[in-house]
């Protein structure tokens, strides 16, 4: 009867691995994000503003269709892929605006400017999240840093 007690503490440790969160999407995952999106019967585009200012960067993503109404999600992150790697943010609910007549949802993601330069090419993809709890991903097909 001894050795059957490491069994459920086996199967407990195991079980707990599922749950410890999905990793961090790599450059190559962020870059195969579509640049428009299909939800509720509209068609979704990103725009993203990223922004140096000294220490600080700054993402300012729109999310935009052009039927009212823009369905049912939440921009909950961005993220941008550079020539060193992926900066990433999320976006506070402070953060998070309508805009445009029911036609644009808007977020914005702040942190550090480690390694970022002013005028730099990147790619920024927005994570969103709809009704259903799902994760979406929108990328922005061009963007500069100003």
């Amino acid at each position: 009867m001894m050795r059957l007690w490491p069994v459920p503490v086996v199967a407990a440790l195991l079980g707990a691995c599922g749950t410890l969160g999905t990793p961090e999407p790599t450059a190559g995952d962020l870059l195969t994000a579509p640049t428009t999106l299909q939800v509720g019967g509209r068609s979704l585009r990103a725009e993203a503003t990223p922004s140096l200012t000294e220490d600080t960067f700054r993402v300012r993503v729109r999310v935009q269709t052009k039927r009212a109404p823009i369905p049912d999600l939440k921009v909950t992150g961005v993220y941008v892929v550079t020539e060193d790697g992926v900066w990433n943010a999320p976006v506070a609910a402070r953060d998070r605006r309508d805009c445009g007549q029911d036609r644009c949802l808007q977020g914005t993601g702040r942190g550090a400017a480690d390694g970022l330069h002013s005028g730099e090419g990147v790619q920024v993809v927005v994570s969103l999240k709809d009704e259903k709890g799902r994760v979406l991903w929108l990328r922005d097909a061009r963007a500069s840093i100003q």
